[in-house]
């Protein structure tokens, strides 16, 4: 069933988009793999998980296993539905089985995306895709996308329908975080958060940034550095 979802997912891909992605050659091909990107649109899952050469579990809000494609689409992916706004242990609980078994998981670590009136760029993320890191010990993967805000939106509607934008993806390098010993936990989630989304605000333009809109100079770089050690960088197998 998920190769049917790939199909589908790579034709409304094709349909709506004229996709540019770079540095996918980084994704580790086998292990716990953690793929956190920002977030803008409905079809950012199927945009960067076309293009990656691995195959993928998509925490999905629960809401849209209801939409008529969306929700079909999601059921055929055996996605990951999650309750925004609560504690969701069994959603929770299959993550972290997924991540012990060596799969690989795409979550958004915003829980949502711009809407309405505000600015098509990242917003403060949950702690959520930190404690699975550090309950797992997964590489995280960062991605960087641009673009999908303008897809399937009121605005323009129904012409947008007819036009494919262009979007960019950009792949970063994979890295395990680490925390200094005897910091308390919600001083490490707060950490590994931080530096998550410098990461992939990093990929991005700086009109996407958002909230991580001021990158660290070199010298706060370096006050980070001392603060959060050096993560081992996992060694992924290059595609050919």
């Amino acid at each position: 069933m998920y190769r049917f979802f790939w199909i589908m997912a790579t034709l409304l891909v094709f349909l709506f988009t004229r996709r540019r992605m770079r540095g996918q050659q980084q994704t580790p091909r086998s292990g716990g793999l953690l793929i956190v990107s920002n977030h803008l649109g409905l079809l950012d899952p199927f945009v960067i998980g076309t293009k990656l050469p691995r195959r993928l579990y998509i925490l999905t809000k629960v809401e849209l296993f209801s939409w008529p494609v969306i929700g079909w689409m999601a059921r055929t992916a055996d996605s990951i539905p999650i309750r925004r706004g609560q504690s969701d242990r069994e959603a929770i609980r299959r993550l972290l089985e997924h991540l012990e078994a060596g799969h690989a998981i795409l979550l958004f670590p915003e829980g949502t995306y711009p809407q309405g009136a505000l600015p098509p760029a990242m917003l403060k993320a949950q702690p959520g895709a930190a404690m699975l890191a550090l309950r797992s010990g997964a590489t995280i993967l960062p991605v960087g996308i641009s673009g999908t805000q303008h897809i399937w939106t009121k605005r323009g509607w129904p012409w947008n329908l007819f036009w494919r934008w262009p979007v960019e993806v950009t792949i970063g390098a994979p890295y395990r975080p680490s925390v200094p010993p005897g910091i308390s936990q919600k001083h490490a989630l707060a950490l590994v958060t931080d530096e998550m989304m410098l990461k992939i605000a990093a990929l991005l333009p700086p009109a996407y940034r958002g909230y991580y809109g001021k990158l660290p100079t070199d010298d706060e770089q370096q006050i980070i550095s001392d603060l959060l050690p050096s993560p081992s960088a996992a060694s992924p197998a290059l595609d050919s």
